[in-house]
């Protein structure tokens, strides 16, 4: 009996209906098999998956090919001055505005620093502390050279001097509230002023 147990737990039972039979029905052991794969979902999500793959090494080849340096005899250094007054005198003249209070402003922003990448926790960036919204709308080639660069301490002095202009200037306190609504930068730009 153990024998036959075991023999019908690997075999399906095919139970038929036989006229020819006496009893009728008859009993034939069928084998069934069973063929592992996968099932639509997973091919589907493995397909999904592959392509998602792919597309993150394309974009990771887009990008370090768009952040290799290239080098190139035209390829031209910028070396910051070091002379920032004259760069103040020379966005004073062109907006008629007091070279003194630009250098003021440069320094309660960064301490007059050079060309930098500085931002501040509000998302200003730069050596005079632009919001990138706000010098795209106001920004100046300061130093020729075919780019507005926020991060250029020549250009961020040009379109300082032209947006303290576009703010009101010659108004002081109404330019500086457009440069930064406060009255304790106010205060502290105007005593710098000197």
């Amino acid at each position: 009996m153990e024998a036959i147990n075991d023999e019908m737990s690997t075999k399906a039972i095919l139970l038929s209906f036989d006229s020819n039979s006496p009893t009728g029905l008859t009993m034939k052991p069928s084998k069934h098999e069973f063929v592992l794969g996968d099932s639509r979902v997973q091919i589907e999500a493995r397909e999904l998956a592959k392509r998602q793959e792919e597309s993150q090494k394309e974009q990771a080849q887009k990008l370090a090919l768009a952040s290799r340096d290239t080098v190139s005899r035209e390829k031209r250094v910028y070396v910051d001055p070091t002379d920032f007054e004259a760069i103040y005198e020379q966005a004073g003249q062109q907006f008629g505005v007091d070279p003194k209070l630009l250098r003021a402003i440069h320094v309660v922003e960064t301490g007059a620093s050079g060309s930098t990448s500085r931002s501040s926790y509000a998302g200003a960036t730069g050596p005079m502390q632009f919001l990138p919204s706000t010098f795209r709308r106001h920004a100046v080639d300061g130093n020729g050279d075919g780019v507005k660069d926020i991060t250029n301490v020549e250009d961020a002095i040009f379109s300082a001097a032209k947006y303290l202009v576009d703010c009101g200037y010659p108004n002081v306190k109404q330019a500086l509230w457009g440069y930064n609504p406060s009255y304790a930068y106010y205060n502290k730009v105007m005593s710098r002023v000197n």
